[in-house]
């Protein structure tokens, strides 16, 4: 079994088995964002140390899609819980790139059971294999 630790800066990451992952779908944005802080805080409630944010199935997002996302990235921070955002559209990743948002979470290209991905974003960090289980 590989040991997983953070390496920032590294170009491959994968998402450690033991996160909890949730799939978001459809537009994140104004008419939807209590639904959905409503899942996230429930999703805290359960979570290991690592929840991860699958973003794939978000067509569309905006400025209180993001407060969203943000408010519980706040909430977790005393839980020693740590979010991530995987797989963005290129139209989300834009607007995660552009309020500089991609830099205050981890990024992941996919999600678990969808193979190792490549960081897309400019993440501060991410869990990526133990360079010594390569050995």
């Amino acid at each position: 079994m590989t040991t997983l630790h953070p390496r920032p800066g590294a170009g491959l990451w994968l998402i450690p088995a033991a996160a909890t992952v949730v799939h978001l779908r459809g537009e994140l944005d104004l008419a939807t964002r209590e639904t959905v802080r409503e899942r996230l805080q429930r999703a805290l409630r359960h979570s290991t140390h690592l929840l991860i944010l699958d973003l794939s199935g978000v067509s569309f997002c905006d400025a209180a899609g993001l407060g969203v996302v943000v408010g519980v990235q706040h909430q977790a921070r005393p839980l020693n819980i740590v979010i991530g955002l995987a797989a963005p559209r290129p139209h989300v990743a834009k607007v995660l790139h552009l309020t500089d948002l991609d830099r205050s979470f981890p990024m992941y290209g996919t999600t678990p059971g969808r193979g190792t991905s490549v960081d897309r974003g400019r993440g501060t960090g991410g869990v990526g294999p133990d360079p010594a289980a390569a050995r």
